[in-house]
């Protein structure tokens, strides 16, 4: 269910492009999502499905937020045409699929005209032959354009094999199910300090997709990301 802010209440975001990270490894697509909206400063107008995800509650990530920071959050721009999910917490045990029947249902309630999902997968599990060039994969749904010179996300025995890649399998499945336009742009990465991957990933989508034409903003939040600097006096 979708919680809308009071001052949000013109809220309409029918036709414009949703993009939403999965909880995946490294955590690349929530780092992506927090650069597109500290970039074109978006607007927060509410939480979507709050009760699907481990409680969290915290101030807020960017400057313009004056707002308390919650599990599952909705930015939108009325400018730039899109909204953007965040999430700051994993599921709960057990939600996966009650979140995955939930957000299509508002997809096409709101009448969003397609859905982006940013993530990622184990790069351990890559075979020889996808180690060279590009670490970026992508899926799309039959009904979605295909982006030219992108490399398409090789299946294993007729399936989507998409390790630590979240609930991507299973969000994609029922969009396609449900004719939902979508799009998933992810790359292999492992575990560490994923901002260079979240940038990355970025770039690939805004030569497809043109969302900033400046240079990529990192939020004030992220000046916490590894904690402070070690004390001098321990070395």
């Amino acid at each position: 269910m979708f919680y809308c802010l009071k001052n949000s209440k013109n809220f309409s975001p029918e036709n414009s492009v949703l993009i939403l990270p999965a909880i995946s490894v490294g955590n690349v697509g929530q780092l992506a999502c927090d650069v597109i909206i500290a970039t074109l400063q978006l607007e927060k107008v509410g939480y979507f499905c709050p009760e699907c995800f481990l409680p969290l509650v915290g101030v807020g990530a960017f400057v313009s937020d004056e707002k308390l920071g919650l599990a599952s959050e909705v930015y939108h721009s009325n400018e730039a045409n899109i909204t953007v999910m965040q999430f700051r917490s994993p599921l709960a045990n057990g939600k996966q699929l009650k979140f995955c029947e939930e957000l299509v249902s508002w997809v096409k309630q709101k009448k969003f005209g397609e859905v982006v999902l940013l993530s990622s997968c184990h790069s351990f599990e890559r075979k020889d032959h996808e180690i060279i060039g590009s670490s970026i994969r992508y899926v799309t749904s039959t009904n979605h354009t295909q982006p030219i010179g992108w490399v398409e996300m090789e299946k294993r025995e007729n399936q989507l094999f998409l390790p630590g890649a979240g609930f991507t399998k299973k969000l994609f499945d029922k969009c396609c199910n449900e004719k939902i336009s979508i799009l998933v742009l992810l790359t292999y990465c492992s575990e560490g300090n994923n901002i260079p991957d979240a940038i990355m990933l970025l770039d690939q989508l805004n030569q497809w997709k043109p969302l900033a034409t400046t240079p990529w903003k990192q939020p004030i939040s992220w000046s916490h990301l590894f904690g402070n600097n070690a004390p001098k006096g321990i070395f």
